[in-house]
């Protein structure tokens, strides 16, 4: 689904390769890609770590209808909303200074690899109306998604690291992102990977994001009960006559953010806790 650039040193390769073809880690990776309501398929061989990683970040999943309705309204609102700053762009390093070293490298960076695929239905993209409240709830309704994404994803890339180095086929609900898990089975998995380092650095991802998935949840509620506040008060608030044009389809954005921070917050608990 993605073009993927090959960033392990060479000798550091050649380590990994030996180590993992002498255990024999071999796995069928399949991804699919739909453009324009047409569906393809492809599979891939991984016989070392390194191959590995390259198809795993084929293979992000979604979780969340409420972001792909967030997705629709953001990109709507920005098409119409005129003098408003331009949308913000969730960051990996940006939600951890922990995350920060593993922003923008695709092996890790899994909001990255999202947002890469041309038919994504969101971007960690959120809208700015110039109202410091209601930009605020915006970012921080993004961020949270991006947090429970990056937590969901870099837990089953552990799972499926797990099956690999035992030279295992993973579950198909282990691939698709559909099993669910929690922190202290992914904590004891993650530190029984080895001492390659991608296995390190995976294991290391996983405890700063379980670290940040926890703060997140904590704030969840918190957080939902600001945007359904900014909901009600909306109509009187937003007086600026460029945003009350548009004012049915902002409160539906605060509307669907707020579904969105609940449904995350759920998610993050289920793991955490």
């Amino acid at each position: 689904m993605f073009s993927r650039r090959k960033v392990l040193g060479l000798a550091a390769l050649s380590a990994l390769a030996s180590a993992c073809e002498a255990i024999g880690l071999k796995a069928t990776v399949v991804s699919t890609k739909t453009v324009n309501g047409q569906t393809t398929t492809k599979v891939r061989e991984a016989k070392n770590w390194q191959e590995f990683e390259e198809a795993m970040g084929e293979v992000a999943t979604d979780f969340s209808d409420f972001a792909k309705e967030v997705g629709a309204t953001t990109a709507e609102l920005a098409k119409k909303l005129v003098d408003v700053p331009p949308q913000g762009q969730v960051r990996l390093g940006a939600l951890a200074p922990s995350l920060k070293p593993f922003e923008g490298d695709v092996r890790y960076d899994y909001i990255k690899v999202a947002r890469m695929n041309p038919d994504a239905k969101y971007q960690f993209n959120y809208v700015q109306i110039g109202m410091p409240e209601y930009d605020n709830f915006f970012r921080s309704a993004a961020e949270m998604y991006g947090a429970a994404y990056q937590l969901q994803e870099t837990g089953r890339h552990v799972l499926l690291a797990s099956y690999k180095v035992k030279g295992e086929d993973p579950p198909a609900d282990v691939e698709s992102g559909k099993k669910k898990f929690k922190k202290g089975e992914v904590d004891s998995l993650a530190s029984q990977l080895g001492e390659e380092e991608a296995a390190k650095k995976l294991a290391l991802l996983w405890g700063a994001t379980a670290e940040l998935g926890a703060q997140v949840a904590a704030k969840a509620v918190e957080t939902a009960q600001t945007g359904a506040a900014l909901v009600a008060s909306a109509p009187s608030q937003i007086v600026n006559p460029k945003l009350v044009l548009h004012i049915k389809l902002i409160i539906k954005g605060l509307e669907q953010s707020v579904s969105m921070v609940k449904d995350t917050g759920g998610l993050l608990a289920d793991i955490v806790s």
